[in-house]
């Protein structure tokens, strides 16, 4: 789904290089142009890639400032047309012109393994002339003030297309995922950051090793966070920079799905543990032996509203998937402009994101002051404790 839908899965990125949006304006416009989407549906190409308007699909020219920027934000949409050809048909083409070539090649038994490659790429542009391409969007937004960068996808694939044709359109700049020791380093204050790389567990900064090495902020945090869920009030309050007030009291909470993974001699396991839940007694179970929390659905609210925030969180990685936000809709006037219409939902869409993200970030901050401070050894105690109950 896309940026303004109900929910969208969205994965983080911080844009590394110097910018200044003023300055580059113009050149960012003729950048999505030279990059944007070419249709292949009069073609037999397989796959065509590139940037579209965030509010017009079809659109790939950028012909105005408008059409890529809301205040400091660019935001824009990577676009992924590709044919398939059903596996069963192209065996049955391949089949069809393979009889044809031995028809007009009585001296062959089989068709020679050149002629064969040959045949499949025959059969392949045979079957996609008659087959329109798939489309797929995913909405990018850039906040250029703060070089964050959402695109609403978790797909590994789209997430390598999408940085392949980043880098290929701003060839003096760089993505780099905003996985959980980042966000972790973004949060805390100086006084704790010494702490937090003498539990860094990564021997390089490698983000794959980054991420590997640190699992355990990902997993500890969601243990804590499950612990907290069922032996508190699940109360806190707002402790990092955006649109809430600082010391907001808000809820959060995890319910509804938890996935647990754990290694045996089998293999690794995973449980998963939908709907609602009285007592986890079979989450409890699985911790106790040894098993870690994957990935679980929180949620949050802002005074005891019923309308709130609910994501899935990734612990590895800290992608959110399925992320919703309270359904505020601006006031509209027949006599508005459309165009102002679509710049006031897409404000209170991302305010209403900003927010959110605001909360999780207040959240993980309290546990890293605890899980970094003198009083962890305690606490995780009583969660061990509490689990062998």
């Amino acid at each position: 789904m896309g940026f303004l839908a109900a929910s969208a899965s969205v994965c983080y990125f911080q844009v590394v290089g110097d910018f200044s949006l003023r300055e580059k304006l113009t050149d960012i416009q003729q950048q999505l142009n030279h990059e944007g989407f070419r249709s292949i549906e009069q073609s037999t190409d397989e796959l065509s890639t590139g940037w579209v308007e965030l509010d017009d699909y079809e659109s790939s020219e950028f012909a105005t400032e408008y059409q890529f920027r809301r205040d400091q934000h660019l935001c824009f949409t990577f676009r992924q047309d590709r044919r398939k050809a059903p596996a069963a048909l192209l065996k049955r083409q391949v089949a069809l012109l393979s009889h044809k070539f031995l028809a007009e090649n009585p001296t062959y038994n089989r068709v020679p393994k050149g002629e064969l490659e040959q045949i499949r790429d025959t059969a392949r542009s045979l079957l996609f002339a008659r087959t329109l391409p798939t489309p797929s969007c995913y909405d990018v937004i850039w906040d250029t003030e703060k070089k964050l960068l959402r695109l609403c996808s978790l797909s590994q694939k789209v997430i390598d297309a999408f940085l392949g044709l980043f880098h290929q359109t701003f060839p003096d700049l760089r993505l780099q995922l905003l996985h959980p020791l980042a966000r972790a380093e973004k949060l805390l204050p100086q006084n704790l950051q010494e702490q937090l790389q003498q539990s860094n567990q990564a021997q390089t900064d490698a983000i794959l090793e980054q991420i590997e090495a640190n699992r355990w902020l990902g997993t500890e945090f969601l243990r804590w966070l499950f612990f907290r869920t069922l032996n508190s009030d699940s109360n806190y309050a707002v402790n990092c920079d955006g649109p809430l007030l600082t010391a907001q009291p808000f809820g959060a909470f995890l319910d509804n799905r938890v996935v647990l993974i754990g290694g045996s001699q089998e293999g690794i396991q995973k449980v998963v543990v939908a709907g609602p839940q009285d007592h986890y007694s079979e989450v409890r179970a699985a911790l106790s032996q040894g098993k870690e929390i994957e990935e679980a659905t929180l949620h949050f609210r802002l005074d005891n509203e019923d309308d709130g925030w609910k994501l899935t969180l990734k612990g590895e990685r800290f992608q959110f998937g399925g992320f919703r936000t309270p359904m505020v809709k601006p006031e509209s006037d027949p006599s508005d402009d459309p165009a102002a219409e679509a710049e006031a939902a897409f404000l209170t869409k991302l305010g209403a994101m900003e927010e959110g993200e605001q909360m999780f970030g207040s959240l993980l901050k309290s546990f890293l002051q605890l899980r970094l401070g003198e009083s962890w050894a305690t606490e995780s105690s009583r969660i061990d404790s509490w689990l062998e109950e």
